[in-house]
């Protein structure tokens, strides 16, 4: 009897090794998806290195899940995840700096502007003083 539970120990046991973790196809979407959304944000003018990081582990990922490694895919997809969401950041903020660059250009032209009519309106009027 002592033996025939040790042997059920041991089946259950190397059932349980045998198991092959489950395939990352949701954790790998997310990765593209945010790899998508990194391309759409600017990411190749702003971040490029860390898109193009999250490209190559998301191939990584494909790759070993490909081969069976699936805990290792997970890894890699959640690798490219990260990679993908800092380079969303960067390409927002760098979107962000350019258009305040912009916007203070454009504050100094008007201010440039307005400082030109003001020259042009005094010298307008103290012509129009001087001239009885």
């Amino acid at each position: 009897m002592p033996t025939r539970i040790a042997i059920l120990f041991a089946a259950a046991l190397l059932a349980g090794c045998a198991t092959q973790s489950e395939r990352p196809t949701q954790e790998m979407t997310r990765a593209q998806t945010l790899i998508d959304q990194a391309e759409k944000a600017g990411a190749q003018r702003y971040a490029a290195a860390q898109l193009e990081q999250a490209r190559a582990k998301l191939d990584e990922a494909k790759k070993a899940d490909r081969n069976g490694r699936h805990d290792e895919a997970q890894q890699r997809a959640a690798e490219a995840a990260a990679d993908a969401e800092l380079a969303v950041a960067l390409a927002d903020s760098g979107e962000a700096q350019r258009a305040a660059t912009e916007v203070q250009q454009s504050v100094e032209t008007l201010r440039s502007e307005a400082q030109r009519s003001s020259t042009i309106s005094s010298s307008t009027l103290n012509d129009t003083n001087s001239n009885p």
